[in-house]
């Protein structure tokens, strides 16, 4: 007996798919007005996320090191 192959029939629906539909998309954009300084902190806000965690986290661990240097004299 000869084993037949299944045939796909649902259609793709993944990222590359093509769009059978014509659907006009909208994408809202607000326009806001911003100082100089507000709109570069808006435009880094990521970096300055980082850099305030890290300096947190090392501030933290400098605190624990001088209290233990305290606490050991």
């Amino acid at each position: 007996m000869v084993k037949s192959q299944k045939k796909r029939n649902k259609k793709y629906s993944g990222v590359d798919a093509k769009s059978s539909d014509n659907i006009v998309r909208v994408h809202r954009v607000n326009a806001v007005v911003r100082s100089d300084f507000k709109q570069w902190v808006y435009e880094h806000q990521k970096l300055l996320k980082r850099v305030g965690i890290a300096i947190l986290i090392v501030g933290i661990i400098v605190f624990l090191i001088v209290n233990a240097v305290l606490m050991a004299k």
